[in-house]
């Protein structure tokens, strides 16, 4: 039968026939026509009688020995251990060590032997851990957390031996640290220094994290309660406002839920931010009652009482004209002012009049009216006294003072002779005492520094001279003086 080819082709045999096993593969050169059909793969030499069409994988490469399974390249990992490790895989890690886990384990376990887990369980655990080498650790403590030995071992733990179970973890790499603050005049304590947990750890260790930053927590509140015993006992020793300004003023503790770390993404977070929360507790002593504390010895190095609740005690005793009196205030903060005085007091009709000096020097003169069953009454300092009879020896009264914003009453009894020429009395009062008037207008005032605040006329350099008398007056009643005035500007 006739054959028909191309133009420009090369005759093919309808059945090709095959090469011989041994026989050389037929070599195709570039620019053949045999080059340019359609590729047959050359591993068909390997399988004689089929021909087969595969994708282009490559060069060919020599035969090599079996690459090994994948399998092989690691330790079997289980989904729960994958779920223990946080959905990743670590490098292998040396072997635990099967002596010591048998040693954690009997200490662990409750058994005839031991029914009850004790300190020395605990203590003989820890000892166990130490053993074990570096690289080792980490797995040795996972696989107590699968067993649930890490949970029994952590739940016996007190706070020494806790802090003692995390710095053995820290100094083999398991855990990792977050730096403290460093301590302050008075002992201020700084912020404490934590652990960070990390949501990768296993959940009895991260319990173990969050109760050692609870304890170290606590002991910072109780160290700053103290720390603020101290400030206010230094306040109290202080003689002049400059010393105050040296002391500085009170310092408050930095102590919130961020210092544990928690990313807002840890589902742990709220749980381990409520239990440090609830287990700081609250220090006797708090900052507010130190800045009073300031401001009230402040008010007293400058001559004035402190404001607040005060009690109030006055005994007299007169021989016809001649007059004696003590006198104490103790207010709510613990201070007394004890005064005594002595002087005349004369009467005419209903008028009465006294005058009486204290042991410093100081006159002060008091009006008296008596109207029978009342009586009123005004003094040099400004204070005026209304007072009504409750019995031939007993009297109500209501005081009030402007000038130093006191206010307040209470009874008093006198007792005299036949003649009426000597008498004896007792006065018992309360009352409250706030701002001056001048301490009001100087707290709404801008240009009026506080007792920690650095005088505005310092930055510019104006000396102590070149200041206004009104401004050079205000900053001696705040303490300032020109040797302070001039060391402060140097700064």
């Amino acid at each position: 039968m006739s054959r028909i080819d191309a133009p420009g082709s090369s005759p093919l045999s309808p059945e090709p026939t095959l090469p011989e096993p041994d026989a050389p593969a037929p070599e195709l050169r570039v620019g053949t026509t045999a080059s340019r059909r359609t590729s047959v793969s050359e591993s068909s030499a390997s399988a004689p009688g089929r021909n087969e069409l595969r994708p282009y994988d490559g060069p060919s490469v020599a035969p090599s020995s079996p690459r090994p399974s994948t399998h092989a390249d690691g330790p079997a990992v289980s989904a729960r251990e994958l779920a223990a490790m946080g959905g990743r895989l670590r490098s292998p890690s040396v072997p635990v060590p099967e002596d010591v886990y048998s040693s954690v384990r009997s200490h662990l376990t409750r058994s005839l032997s031991n029914p009850f887990l004790t300190d020395s369980d605990v203590k003989a655990t820890h000892d166990a851990l130490g053993s074990v080498p570096r690289d080792a650790y980490r797995a040795t403590l996972d696989r107590m957390d699968r067993d649930g030995l890490l949970s029994t071992y952590v739940s016996r733990m007190d706070a020494p031996s806790r802090r003692s179970f995390l710095e053995q973890a820290a100094s083999n790499g398991v855990l990792s640290r977050r730096p403290g603050g460093v301590e302050g005049p008075l002992g201020m304590p700084g912020r404490p220094e934590t652990f960070v947990n990390d949501p990768k750890l296993p959940a009895a260790l991260r319990d173990a994290v969050n109760a050692h930053a609870t304890d170290t927590g606590r002991a910072a509140v109780v160290a700053y309660d103290a720390y603020l015993q101290r400030y206010g006992d230094a306040v109290a020793q202080a003689g002049s406002l400059q010393a105050l300004r040296v002391l500085g003023p009170p310092q408050s503790l930095d102590l919130r839920e961020t210092s544990l770390g928690l990313s807002w993404s840890d589902p742990q977070r709220e749980r381990y931010e409520s239990e440090w929360k609830a287990g700081l507790g609250r220090p006797q002593h708090s900052l507010v009652q130190a800045y009073e504390a300031v401001t009230a010895r402040a008010q007293v190095l400058s001559g004035e009482r402190p404001a607040g609740a005060f009690v109030s005690a006055e005994a007299s005793a007169s021989h016809e004209m001649i007059q004696f009196k003590r006198t104490a205030h103790a207010s709510a903060r613990g201070t007394t002012d004890v005064q005594t005085q002595a002087g005349i007091a004369s009467k005419a009709g209903p008028l009465g009049l006294e005058v009486m000096m204290d042991a410093h020097g100081k006159t002060e003169a008091q009006l008296q009216m008596d109207l029978g069953i009342a009586s009123v009454s005004r003094d040099s300092e400004g204070k005026v006294e209304l007072s009504l009879g409750a019995g031939p020896h007993a009297r109500a009264y209501a005081a009030l003072n402007p000038r130093t914003a006191e206010f307040g009453g209470g009874v008093s009894f006198e007792v005299s002779d036949k003649s009426g020429q000597s008498r004896a009395g007792l006065k018992l009062g309360y009352g409250l005492r706030g701002l001056t008037p001048e301490r009001a207008s100087q707290a709404v005032r801008n240009d009026v520094p506080g007792l920690f605040s650095r005088p505005k006329d310092l930055d510019p350099g104006v000396s102590w001279e070149a200041l206004p008398s009104e401004r050079r007056a205000l900053y001696e009643r705040q303490g300032w003086t020109r040797e302070e005035w001039a060391q402060d500007s140097r700064r």
